[in-house]
C-alpha cells in the first residue's frame, strides 16, 4: 500500500511541474493551447494528489490531515479548486500563469517530506469540529495566497502599463479593475472564513484543552493567527470603504502575506511551531 501512496502522490506532483513548465512556455510564447494544457495537467495532477490522501485514509483509517506533508497537499488542493475557480473566466485564465508554479513548488515540498511523514500514521483527530477547522484553514491560506500572487499580477500588469508595453501577454492578463475586483472578492472569501476558522479551533481549545498545555492561548501560532486576522480584516474593511484600491491594495495584501509567511518560516526555523500548544514549552 505504500508503494502506491508514494507513486500516485509523486505521479501527481510531476503533473503540476509539467503544469508549472507549460505556464512558463506560455509567458514566453503566448500560446492559449499551452495554457489549455496547463490547466487539464493541473486538474489531472488535483486528482492524483486527492487519490493519494484516499488511499491513506483507507491505509491508516484516519483522516491525512495532521503531518507536514497532508496539510501541503491538502492546501495545494484547495489552491488549485480556488485558482480553477477564478481562471473560469477567459478574462481571467492568464493568472494560471502566477498560480501554478507556487502551487507546483508547494507540491514538490510535500514530495520531499513524504519519505518520512507517510511512514507512521496520521494524528487521530478527536472531533469532527476539529477535521472542519483543519480544512477551512487550508482554504483560507489558500484564498490568500491567491490573493497575493493575484496582487503581484496586478503590479506586473500596472508596470507594463506605466512603460507602455501594451502588447503580449498584457493583452492576456485581466485589466486593472478586473484585477482589482478580483483581488477584493479573495480577500472577501477568506477573510471570513479564517475568522470561522480561528473561532472553531478556539472553541475546540476551550472545551477540549485536554492535548494541549495549559497555556496554549500563548502560542505563537495563536499569536500569528490573531495578526493575521487582523491584517486581513484592514484590508477587506478598507477595501470595501474605498480606503484601498488598486495599487494600495496590491501592495497592502502582497507584505501582509509575505510578513506571514516569514513569521511562519522563522518559528519553523526556531523551533517554536508548538510552544505553548501541543508539546508545552520547548
Amino acid at each position: 500500500m505504500h508503494g502506491a501512496i508514494y507513486g500516485v502522490l509523486y505521479a501527481g506532483v510531476a503533473c503540476y511541474v509539467g503544469a508549472a513548465a507549460l505556464s512558463f512556455w506560455y509567458l514566453r510564447e503566448e500560446t492559449a493551447v499551452r495554457l489549455r494544457a496547463a490547466a487539464r495537467l493541473m486538474a489531472i495532477g488535483a486528482v492524483l494528489l486527492a487519490s493519494a490522501l484516499v488511499l491513506r485514509l483507507v491505509h491508516s483509517r484516519l483522516l491525512p490531515m495532521t503531518s507536514p506533508t497532508d496539510s501541503l497537499m491538502l492546501f495545494v488542493l484547495m489552491g488549485t479548486a480556488t485558482g480553477g475557480a477564478v481562471a473560469r473566466a477567459e478574462k481571467r485564465r492568464a493568472l494560471l500563469c502566477f498560480y501554478v508554479p507556487p502551487l507546483a513548488a508547494i507540491a514538490l515540498i510535500g514530495a520531499y517530506t513524504a519519505r518520512a511523514d507517510y511512514r507512521v500514521a496520521p494524528e487521530h483527530l478527536t472531533t469532527v469540529l476539529l477535521a472542519v477547522h483543519v480544512t477551512l484553514a487550508m482554504l483560507a491560506y489558500a484564498l490568500f495566497l491567491l490573493a497575493s500572487l493575484t496582487s503581484l499580477a496586478y503590479v506586473f500588469q500596472a508596470g507594463r502599463l506605466k512603460r507602455r508595453h501594451t502588447t503580449g501577454l498584457f493583452l492576456k492578463l485581466p485589466s486593472l479593475e478586473e484585477l482589482d475586483h478580483t483581488l477584493y472578492l479573495l480577500i472577501r472569501y477568506g477573510y471570513p472564513l479564517f475568522v470561522i476558522t480561528l473561532w472553531l479551533g478556539l472553541s475546540w481549545a476551550w472545551y477540549d484543552s485536554s492535548p494541549l498545555s495549559d497555556t496554549w492561548w500563548l502560542s505563537p501560532k495563536i499569536v500569528l493567527s490573531l495578526v493575521m486576522a487582523l491584517l486581513y480584516s484592514f484590508s477587506y474593511h478598507a477595501r470595501a470603504r474605498g480606503w484601498l484600491r488598486g495599487p494600495k491594495l496590491a501592495y497592502c495584501v502582497f507584505l501582509a502575506f509575505g510578513f506571514l509567511l516569514c513569521a511562519y518560516l522563522v518559528l519553523n526555523v526556531l523551533g517554536l511551531t508548538n510552544y505553548n500548544f501541543r508539546g508545552g514549552a520547548v
